[in-house]
């Protein structure tokens, strides 16, 4: 169970039969099919054909953050294996959220996702200099150039790290708090519209023992991996993804609400629901406050997304008197 708390650089147009080439390359290598007038009906209105799987185009990301870190990215020349490969200059804010996001994708049936060393071939001999974050509407030219449906643009919005020192029978115990925000947003490439858009957080927490023999590059890309896996947990997000409608979006789902200790009150969105233990129906994928207070205990607090099997059983801590 995971509760939620919660491309920008300059681009040249594509030009050159040879792009379209590789585009229709790529299209066939995303399981795309056919021409546009296969997927028209008789009346001369688009259609989409049954039973066609979404795919979905990853862009670099955006990096927004004050962290920079350069390293080598290779690109593949031409078709053939044997060819030689270009090396750019990337940010590694860009590149490595990317390889998580299409991790996270790629566990999500039904979704194929756009093999990275094409669509990077097709970004460099389109002329658009060197792999990076790119502009929504290039990436939706682009997409459509390889026959995706979907674009997932992330953008890293902040890292930030916190020290803490906790003492206690005579130990003073040192903890590092690295923290990752990133923004998420998923363009339909048909409409050329935003239809989801969502902020997601994740976490790392290191001792000065671990934290010692870490660089602070490494701690910060596990924060940002676990802000990305938060993404591709997100209930609302895997229903843009799949097409579901929108109906199942608002299914309701069972969640069980079993903190310790028992008896607590539980408020949802600010409104009271009862004691615990709690069963609760809530819309799934939509976004809740929960919560979770009880004489001489600290209250708890947290935004859920609920869906099926959701089990919310926080210890809460004893008030200091």
């Amino acid at each position: 169970m995971r509760n939620d708390p919660t491309v920008g650089g300059r681009v040249r147009l594509f030009r050159g039969a040879a792009v379209c080439v590789v585009a229709a390359t790529l299209a066939a290598a995303a399981g795309v099919s056919g021409t546009a007038a296969d997927d028209k009906k008789a009346d001369g209105k688009e259609a989409k054909p049954a039973g066609r799987k979404p795919v979905v185009l990853v862009p670099p990301f955006e990096n927004q953050s004050k962290h920079r870190e350069t390293i080598q990215y290779e690109v593949a020349t031409g078709t053939n294996p044997k060819n030689p490969k270009k090396r750019y200059p990337v940010d590694r804010y860009t590149e490595a959220p990317r390889t998580y996001m299409e991790n996270a994708l790629a566990n999500t049936d039904g979704v194929t996702i756009v093999e990275r060393q094409r669509v990077d071939q097709l970004l460099v001999e389109g002329q658009f200099g060197q792999t990076g974050p790119v502009d929504p509407k290039k990436a939706i030219e682009l997409g459509k150039l390889i026959g995706a449906t979907q674009i997932v643009i992330g953008t890293i919005a902040d890292v930030s790290e916190v020290t803490k020192t906790f003492s206690g029978y005579g130990v003073n115990t040192k903890n590092v708090v690295v923290t990752a925000e990133i923004r998420v947003r998923v363009l339909d490439i048909e409409t050329g519209e935003i239809v989801y858009s969502k902020m997601f957080k994740g976490a790392k927490t290191y001792t000065a023992t671990t934290y010692g023999g870490t660089k602070s590059s490494d701690r910060n890309f596990e924060a940002i991996k676990d802000a990305i896996q938060a993404a591709g947990d997100d209930a609302k997000f895997k229903v843009v993804l799949l097409g579901t409608k929108a109906a199942d979006a608002d299914a309701l789902v069972e969640v069980e609400f079993a903190p310790k200790p028992d008896n607590c009150n539980i408020k949802i969105d600010g409104k009271y629901v009862g004691g615990s233990p709690l069963k609760r129906k809530l819309k799934a994928g939509t976004e809740y406050k929960v919560q979770i207070s009880k004489g001489g205990y600290k209250e708890w607090s947290e935004v859920i997304a609920p869906e099926a099997g959701m089990k919310i059983t926080p210890e809460l801590e004893p008030a200091r008197p």
